[in-house]
């Protein structure tokens, strides 16, 4: 059995952790949203979550070999930039599939629900690329 390296583990270990904090973030912001103004409207934020956290499950996958090039690259940009401008094309990527797969009348019907989901992906980068994270792992990585 092959271990994994600890720059495999922590790629693997981001990606995972944005997954989780963008879905949560975007579904309680949903959630506050719609009970703010109807109460009853509250399971339309939960079935919206749970559609975007199996959306875009299917996207981490492509998300992973992303961060372990990004660690890899030398290209003049933080690595914090480069997180944030491939979670926004991963953003774009997953707006398409829902677009093709879900009777959606507009993107910008789309957009107006994925939104929180990306704001809450963007300061989950933020934060896991912050150099206090570095700091507080005790440890650098290559993707650090």
């Amino acid at each position: 059995m092959a271990t994994l390296n600890t720059s495999a583990y922590s790629t693997i270990a981001r990606a995972f952790i944005l997954w989780a904090f963008a879905n949560l973030g975007g579904t309680l912001w949903l959630l506050l949203d719609f009970s703010l103004d109807r109460i009853d409207d509250y399971p339309i934020a939960l079935l919206t979550g749970l559609v975007a956290a199996l959306v875009s499950l299917c996207i981490v996958p492509l998300v992973i070999p992303f961060f372990s090039l990004m660690c890899h690259l030398q290209v003049g940009l933080s690595r914090r930039s480069l997180a944030l401008i491939g979670v926004t094309l991963f953003f774009l990527l997953a707006n398409k599939l829902l677009e093709l797969l879900l009777p959606i009348s507009s993107a910008h019907d789309l957009l107006s629900m994925s939104l929180p989901y990306w704001a809450a992906a963007m300061l989950t980068v933020l934060w896991l690329y912050s150099p206090a994270q570095r700091e507080n792992t005790g440890r650098a990585t290559a993707c650090d």
